[in-house]
């Protein structure tokens, strides 16, 4: 995978402290990790017991009147769950449905990136997915995508299709809060569908990714999806790409795979300023953007952008777009859809 090089970094707030703990390697991980050993085995007791509920249903959950698509993870952030659910929403429209998003409302710009991308297609925030998807049906939808909803399980939906990022497979495995994973890796049995997505990393890794996980949930098909950079949207009408030295502003979980598409679509990074997941942004960050940026060009994601441009109307941000191409697996995925739409 590209490393990402810029000249200097800084990392703000709980991003700071997560990038330490998290990362195999590395004094924080060394020291950082062990204190928080207690709190793991307490939350792996707490999802082992909920899941064994679910499972030998002591808990049921509600099925709605139309088919739901569930699209998740095992960890937190990272693996393109966003963009993928909004490409499987477009491509059951092409297919002839009228599908809908449910977003559980913990984040504004998901749901703002899902209206942009897909305009026509209706997004319904809220923690409750069952009334969301009752409202749904009643506005005329035939299928439901539920964006990050495995560990979701009051809503029965059709088909599960868990994400795998490629960059981040071999960092810890450990559960919150001492690791990124919020469920084992058996869980992964209970899906419909793998989905190894990449950003940075090559074909390559995401095979060796997808070897790993047979013996892991070895009854479970595969596919690979590329969530892959087609250029830029200008601050202005000149030029293509941004001109110059750039800072990189982002507010995601997975930074280093969004600074190196930037590089690699032609964004010549000297600085990054990095924020938590789905940060919400201020005016006072607005000033120490600009300070930090002094003149230079700001490069940021279509997920940071939404939030940043009420905030910075004047300033020259560049947001690198990104789209879902399937590599592998596209005929297990369509086959997927023929189960839940028959």
């Amino acid at each position: 995978m590209p490393t990402p090089s810029p000249s200097a970094e800084r990392r703000v707030g709980r991003a700071a402290l997560l990038a330490r703990v998290w990362e195999p390697e590395g004094a924080g991980r060394r020291l950082i990790a062990p204190l928080l050993i207690p709190a793991e085995a307490l939350y792996r007791a707490v999802i082992a017991l909920r899941n064994l509920a679910w499972d030998r249903e002591w808990v049921t959950a509600t099925h709605a009147a139309i088919p739901v698509v569930s699209v998740g993870n095992l960890a937190v952030g990272g693996a393109g769950k966003t963009p993928f659910a909004a490409w499987l929403a477009a491509r059951l429209r092409t297919r002839g449905e009228r599908p809908a998003i449910l977003h559980g409302g913990y984040a504004s710009d998901e749901p703002a990136l899902h209206r942009k991308w897909n305009p026509d297609i209706p997004v319904f925030e809220g923690r409750d997915r069952i009334g969301s998807a009752a409202a749904a049906r009643e506005r005329g939808a035939t299928v439901a995508v539920l964006d990050d909803g495995f560990q979701h399980r009051r809503l029965a939906r059709d088909a599960d299709i868990v994400l795998i990022a490629a960059e981040t497979w071999t960092r810890t495995r450990s559960l919150l809060p001492r690791g990124p994973w919020r469920e084992p890796a058996a869980s992964l049995r209970r899906a419909g569908l793998l989905v190894i997505t990449r950003k940075a990393a090559d074909s390559a890794t995401a095979r060796r990714v997808a070897a790993d996980l047979v013996p892991l949930a070895p009854s479970v098909p595969q596919a690979v999806a590329a969530i892959e950079p087609t250029g830029w949207q200008a601050p202005g009408p000149a030029g293509t790409q941004p001109d110059g030295p750039c800072i990189a502003i982002a507010g995601i979980a997975a930074p280093a795979s969004f600074i190196a598409n930037a590089q690699a679509a032609g964004a010549r990074v000297e600085r990054s300023l990095l924020f938590e997941d789905h940060h919400t942004y201020t005016a006072a960050d607005a000033r120490r953007i600009l300070a930090e940026a002094a003149g230079r060009s700001i490069v940021t994601t279509e997920k940071d952008a939404v939030k940043l441009e009420a905030l910075l109307p004047h300033a020259p941000i560049w947001t690198l777009r990104q789209s879902v191409r399937i590599e592998t697996g596209a005929d297990v995925l369509e086959q997927l859809l023929d189960r839940v739409l028959q």
